[in-house]
């Protein structure tokens, strides 16, 4: 079944399931729980007897569906082609308007997320808040902090919010060339923790002399709401996307976070058409939408080494790759951000077993759940180090942060993380272009 033919899935299609179990070899809860209701088999069935009146949506029901990294995997090795995905989604849906969310989740995308002034106000409280709430850790381990507040786990490293957001700095046309006109949507994890990803993938498009803008008054992709069940939410937020970037008439929307690129593409068509918005408008937008890998691979890659220096004085770095999910499953993009790096002068990318195993991320999940996250974690830590790399590449910067929370409590603190962005700005210096 075809991504963009599944805006009417509903949880009843759980009864395509036939039990085979072809699912739990490749999820990552069930390889660290083996627990039935763990994996695709056991949540398909809950959800059918839910549909079929058969038990009734409980608290403990709403905790096996919230278990879930929503990774895709089941999807993917299903011989029956179940659309595992959105019959969660939509089952997470029918469960908020039930059983409801937790309060403290509710409140914030049922009352918060989608209203962008506050919101802002909210991370902007925090970020003033944060010198009281963190401590640190020691410094050879970066511009990183603990939590220790009983919300999350005392020993889970996570970045501090930035100084100066990315939206707060760059704004409307920032930069102007001859090529196409290029909008850059930065999503939460690189406008309020890793401005400077965005701006590297600000310059490098630039680079290719295209005309640059970010529009300031864009919001969250949603996809919290979404995979919590506040549909009405992330339908708001899409509007609200549709607004801050058809004005600017661009020829291309590009993002360098795998899950904000997964839910614009795979969902805002359908979501924006609930809304009531005209089909050419909707056509103006979703078309348009590009993750940096592909934008790159489609259009070349802006130049990296000077013309004068010789190939063989470039130093070798061995990097190896993280898949992000929603990169490699809800984009198919897999083979591009590999050609790219396997392109740079000086660069020798080596294979990781396992690279496209969930990092156990899966957003809010890694903060609801993040003993079972954490567990997900180490098993991706284990194949980075068994690579024999010191650098892991990803497309994600929630799987950036995640990685690095699992490398520091791993004792790999040394090893670096990095945005394919981040590389090619590591590569090229940190000359801006004029």
């Amino acid at each position: 079944m075809d991504r963009e033919d599944r805006s009417n899935v509903t949880p009843d299609a759980a009864s395509m399931c036939v039990k085979c179990g072809t699912c739990r070899p490749v999820c990552p809860v069930f390889g660290v729980r083996a627990l039935e209701s763990s994996g695709a088999r056991g949540k398909m069935a809950l959800i059918e007897a839910v549909s079929r009146d058969r038990i009734e949506q409980t608290g403990r029901y709403r905790e096996y569906l919230e278990t879930c990294l929503l990774c895709g995997a089941c999807e993917e090795a299903c011989p029956s082609n179940v659309p595992t995905l959105d019959i969660m989604l939509r089952a997470r849906e029918k469960m908020a308007s039930g059983v409801g969310m937790k309060t403290g989740k509710g409140l914030i995308l049922n009352h918060l997320l989608g209203a962008a002034k506050r919101f802002r106000f909210a991370v902007k409280t925090g970020r003033a808040l944060q010198g009281f709430m963190f401590r640190r850790v020691p410094a050879a381990s970066g511009l990183r902090r603990r939590f220790p507040l009983p919300l999350i786990a005392g020993d889970r490293t996570v970045p501090k919010l930035a100084r100066r957001f990315f939206t707060d700095r760059f704004h409307g046309t920032v930069m102007k060339g001859e090529g196409p006109r290029v909008g850059i949507f930065a999503g939460c994890m690189t406008n309020y923790f890793y401005p400077e990803m965005g701006e590297g993938m600000m310059d490098l498009i630039a680079d290719t002399g295209a005309t640059v803008i970010v529009p300031g008054e864009q919001v969250c992709c949603g996809m919290p709401a979404l995979t919590g069940g506040a549909r009405g939410t992330v339908r708001d937020l899409a509007v609200q996307n549709l607004e801050a970037f058809e004005k600017y008439d661009l020829d291309f929307i590009v993002t360098g976070c795998a899950t904000c690129g997964g839910n614009l593409k795979g969902n805002f068509g359908a979501l924006l058409d609930e809304a009531g918005i005209r089909k050419d408008r909707i056509a103006g937008f979703v078309p348009k939408l590009q993750d940096i890998n592909e934008f790159f691979f489609r259009r070349g890659l802006p130049g990296q080494t000077p013309a004068e220096t010789p190939q063989d004085a470039i130093p070798e770095l061995k990097v190896t790759y993280h898949h992000p999910c929603h990169l490699g499953r809800l984009q198919g993009i897999r083979d591009e951000p590999i050609v790219l790096m396997e392109s740079l002068p000086g660069v020798k990318y080596v294979p990781m077993d396992e690279a496209d195993r969930c990092c156990g991320m899966g957003g809010s999940f890694s903060v609801e759940h993040y003993d079972i996250s954490k567990d997900v974690n180490d098993r991706k830590v284990k194949n980075i180090i068994a690579s024999g790399t010191r650098t892991v590449v990803t497309s994600c910067p929630a799987c950036i942060m995640h990685i690095r929370d699992g490398l520091i409590r791993n004792g790999h603190g040394d090893v670096e993380v990095l945005h394919v962005t981040d590389l090619l700005v590591k590569l090229r210096g940190n000359k801006r272009p004029t």
